[in-house]
């Protein structure tokens, strides 16, 4: 595996982690029911393939004892998402992966607000369910690290587990579409491999998405500070937390683009990831402010001294 392999295995396996640390629902089941749905769409003609399509939708839809609203509604967002990234992929085959991924998680989301308008009491249950399973997990993980003493680090995050948690259940939209972007990446490197073609994920430093999204930000600052109603707040704080993970992202495409100028070597570039690891705060709000500005400033092209991409996907 040359180089550009192991660069992409490891994008690939950052994309992994972000699911499995921010996925508020089964994070296998985010991957692989987008992966049977990508197989089926794309490979139509390719035996294996149909039939790990249809062996991981046997997997994900395997019926099991005592089922509850969020077992439903977790199969039904990664149906609706992997669809939605179909139906993206063939109006738009050519844009970038981000910008299909960030479209898909779009139409999911009007596809519920939709089904929310004609049964609205089955989204309170799914709410329900979901907050019950948040505080449930908190409950269980704050049980087993308040084993340790007090003092010990493990100890502290002991006491502000469940505090933790409630956040969370505000915020579990937006955390559900930050992982379901994450995960189709994974589900279309696993495509595109398995029809034996590369370049399915990008590298980081070249990721951006259409500047017209900050008016989403906007909006939803602008739903958090008025006072316009509690659910119009938490949709306020909603955009906020995922544009502001994407901006977060888009910062740190920029601060990895601009990495070469500071690290000439191996060493340098070990340095300056202990340094972020260290000092990870203001590393965060640095990357939320240069993805912002990138917006308006394009960063990236004013650096190199190139004509722009303002505006692309």
């Amino acid at each position: 595996m040359g180089a550009s392999g192991g660069w992409t295995l490891a994008r690939v396996a950052a994309l992994s982690l972000v699911v499995a640390l921010l996925a508020p629902v089964n994070p296998m089941l985010l991957v692989t029911v987008p992966l049977a749905v990508m197989l089926l769409a794309f490979q139509p003609g390719r035996v294996l393939s149909f039939l790990l399509a249809v062996f991981l939708l046997w997997l994900a839809f395997l019926p099991v004892e005592g089922t509850t609203p969020l077992w439903y509604g977790e199969r039904a967002w990664s149906l609706i998402a992997a669809g939605a990234f179909v139906l993206a992929t063939l109006a738009w085959p050519n844009a970038r992966l981000a910008l299909r991924s960030i479209a898909a998680v779009a139409l999911g989301f009007v596809g519920f607000a939709l089904y929310g308008l004609v049964r609205p009491e089955s989204l309170d249950r799914l709410d329900w369910w979901m907050a019950s399973e948040l505080r449930w997990t908190a409950r269980v993980v704050a049980g087993w690290m308040s084993a340790a003493e007090p003092d010990t680090l493990v100890g502290t995050l002991a006491a502000s587990v469940e505090d933790m948690v409630e956040l969370q259940i505000v915020l579990y939209p937006s955390l559900l579409a930050l992982a379901t972007i994450a995960a189709l990446g994974i589900a279309w490197f696993i495509t595109v491999r398995l029809a034996g073609s590369e370049g399915a994920v990008g590298p980081l430093r070249e990721f951006r998405f259409n500047d017209q999204l900050i008016w989403v930000m906007i909006g939803g600052l602008v739903l958090f500070l008025l006072p316009v109603g509690q659910l119009a707040g938490r949709v306020g704080q909603n955009a906020l937390a995922f544009m502001g993970g994407l901006y977060v992202l888009r910062g740190a495409a920029i601060l990895v683009w601009i990495m070469p100028a500071v690290a000439i070597s191996a060493w340098w570039v070990l340095l300056w990831a202990m340094l972020a690891l260290l000092f990870y705060p203001l590393v965060l709000g640095l990357a939320l402010v240069l993805g912002v500005s990138d917006t308006w400033l394009d960063l990236r092209a004013r650096l190199s001294g190139s004509e722009g991409t303002h505006g692309s996907t």
